[in-house]
């Protein structure tokens, strides 16, 4: 699949994507926070998914290390984090092609491994685009739901 017409991907401020963020990602937890420590650092990079002039998604992207052990090369861990589609949009391919678009990305940075911490609500979706879940469910403290570490092997 490729965009449909009228929706393109750029790179975006923290401030653009916390709407979206807070939308998706914070509705119906403890958490009325979207931020995460790392937002504002050199090493992230926010995407946007866009229909027309409005986000309707978004994924940031940082250097971070992988958090179990694993076969290492000369590469760079990257985190997945923030990852939201519109909830009127989810299920429509967009959310699989802002994905692929943030693995490509990393890839071109040098990552090796694509890592995230994944909703059980949520993995479904990672293991269908190519993510392994590994270790056990834990409990996210900012939202109280449940999650797993997903990676993905780049090649």
């Amino acid at each position: 699949m490729t965009l449909p017409p009228h929706f393109h991907i750029a790179i975006a401020s923290t401030q653009d994507i916390l709407p979206i963020r807070m939308k998706v990602l914070r509705e119906g937890t403890p958490s009325q926070d979207p931020r995460y420590t790392e937002d504002d650092w050199e090493i992230t990079t926010h995407l946007a998914l866009y229909k027309e002039d409005e986000i309707v998604g978004t994924s940031s992207w940082l250097t971070k290390t992988f958090p179990l052990p694993h076969a290492s090369s000369n590469t760079l861990d990257t985190q997945l984090r923030g990852m939201a589609i519109d909830q009127s949009l989810q299920s429509s391919g967009l959310g699989a092609e802002l994905l692929l678009y943030g693995i490509h990305f990393a890839q071109h940075n040098g990552a090796g491994i694509v890592w995230a911490r994944a909703r059980v609500s949520a993995l479904k979706f990672y293991e269908r685009n190519g993510f392994i879940a590994v270790g056990e469910a834990f409990i996210d403290e900012a939202t109280g739901m449940s999650h797993h570490l997903v990676y993905f092997q780049c090649s």
